[in-house]
């Protein structure tokens, strides 16, 4: 009772979330502590991520949770719960994607073939809020893409929307001379600001298109491009803050990945932007991972080479490997073609599968998975939204 609470704080915040909830019963006093900003903003800087899995199956079963690998290599299983909790109009005419997490809020798309919705949540305080829905438009060939961030400067919280009209030609697994963008259009949705999404009228500077787009880091969303059907595979890079392109440096090396690869070549390894190459290293028996030291410094890139054992033959095109977490030692959790997850050892330069066949869905269809850290950011600080709570169906919660 002598502690100071700023010390009391220090100590709870470094203690698993489902502990911190169980705290909150000891006394009226920590309780308090708990939910202050103060606390929620402390606890969110020393958060460690989490792999947060979404899982489907062919009867359109879903389920989110938590994995982890502890000690000895054997996955943990935390917290489970089911999106479609999240969306209350025939739940099973949408499929569902993330789309991102950051600071403890998880975006999900819900996509059908008249509209998208869009919902972000909180996992661990139970809460969600619903954007205004967005008309999926058929006409012709075209791609859409979503982003999750948080501006570096002034801290919002904004879901982009980007909508290509094209026409898509794809020859030998490649893209075509073809292929071409005929438009772009974005869309911004700012937490707490208004119910309404914003058009910034800006046409992307890419000449072709986005193959990818999403990747957050360092306040920006990163994606695929392709300038031209003669150029390489570039990197796009979107300011968060002033909503606006920015050059960005692709590593020294030609990317020319397939069109299925691109969706999941990009991603965040140990805080670093990462690009995983599953094509061009077949003679070399593995899988090449370029990875940017020092963010926004193009000599930075660094090749790391990775192989996968006799799980994965690095000679098919088709596989696509997805790098998810990195650990101190060099081990690397990663999924091939979002239904097997691996583990690599980096002592031991070999890979062993990790079982995903849990809570009775199929281990043969498709997963995503995201870093999530924690955090008891709670959606009821954006005072315009509206904010709805919610309890798991199924009753898989803790």
């Amino acid at each position: 009772m002598e502690l100071p609470s700023e010390i009391i704080a220090n100590i709870l915040s470094r203690l698993p979330w489902r502990t911190i909830i169980s705290c909150k019963c000891v006394c009226k006093q920590w309780d308090k502590l708990l939910s202050s900003p103060e606390f929620v903003k402390f606890h969110r800087s020393v958060s460690t991520p989490e792999v947060l899995v979404l899982q489907a199956d062919p009867n359109g079963r879903y389920l989110c949770k938590f994995v982890e690998h502890e000690y000895g290599f054997q996955l943990h299983q935390g917290m489970k719960f089911d999106p479609k909790a999240f969306i209350n109009s025939s739940p099973a005419d949408y499929q569902i994607e993330m789309k991102g997490s950051v600071d403890g809020l998880l975006c999900l798309q819900y996509s059908s073939k008249i509209d998208d919705v869009i919902c972000v949540c909180n996992p661990i305080t139970r809460e969600y809020t619903s954007l205004p829905r967005l008309a999926r438009i058929v006409e012709s060939v075209n791609f859409t893409h979503y982003g999750f961030g948080v501006s570096s400067i002034t801290g919002q919280y904004k879901v982009v929307y980007m909508f290509q009209k094209s026409v898509q030609k794809v020859r030998q697994c490649r893209i075509s001379e073809n292929f071409k963008c005929e438009f772009y259009d974005y869309l911004i949705y700012t937490l707490g600001t208004g119910r309404y999404w914003r058009s910034i009228h800006r046409n992307s500077p890419f000449g072709l298109s986005h193959l990818s787009f999403g990747v957050f880091l360092n306040g920006n969303l990163h994606g695929l491009v392709k300038s031209s059907p003669e150029s390489d595979i570039s990197i796009s890079c979107f300011d968060l803050e002033d909503e606006s392109f920015k050059p960005f440096s692709p590593p020294p090396y030609p990317l020319r990945l397939v069109w299925f690869a691109c969706r999941d070549a990009l991603g965040v390894l140990d805080d670093c932007l990462c690009i995983c190459d599953s094509t061009s290293s077949s003679d070399e028996g593995g899988v090449v991972i370029w990875t940017m030291k020092e963010y926004g410094v193009k000599e930075s890139w660094t090749r790391q080479f990775v192989f996968l054992g006799t799980h994965i033959s690095p000679s098919i095109p088709c596989d696509v490997v997805c790098p998810i977490k990195g650990y101190k030692n060099g081990d690397i959790l990663f999924s091939w073609q979002r239904r097997t997850m691996f583990y690599y050892n980096n002592k031991t330069k070999t890979s062993h599968k990790v079982d995903m066949c849990t809570h009775n869905l199929d281990p043969s269809f498709w997963f995503k998975t995201v870093l999530h850290s924690s955090s008891f950011l709670s959606l009821e600080s954006f005072e315009v939204e509206n904010v709805i709570s919610y309890a798991d169906p199924s009753g898989a919660v803790q």
